[in-house]
């Protein structure tokens, strides 16, 4: 797989890539580390693990940290927010404890 380069921003590199070494303004995406935060995700959204078990599982794994905050974000962007009709595509258990 050809790996996709992007330009770096003013801030900290985010989980999942690594500074290209050739070029310091641009960063390189780490195939080990984004597959290990999918995975994480998703145990995350069907309730298997929750964030800070998911932080703790991913520094193990990745040898990096990533805050819970950071992996909230990360989370909510993909899935969306817990509390959301479109998550999943069904009613989530708080809306539906609610009725």
């Amino acid at each position: 797989m050809q790996s996709i380069r992007k330009r770096k921003g003013s801030g900290d590199i985010p989980f999942g890539y690594n500074l290209d070494p050739n070029d310091k303004n641009y960063i390189l995406p780490n195939e080990e580390h984004l597959e290990a935060l999918n995975e994480v995700e998703e145990s995350i959204v069907v309730g298997f693990i929750n964030l800070r078990e998911g932080t703790e599982w991913l520094k193990y794994k990745t040898g990096k940290d990533i805050s819970i905050k950071g992996l909230q974000k990360k989370v909510i962007r993909k899935y969306g927010r817990s509390d959301s009709e479109e998550r999943l595509g069904h009613k989530s258990r708080i809306l539906s404890a609610r009725q």
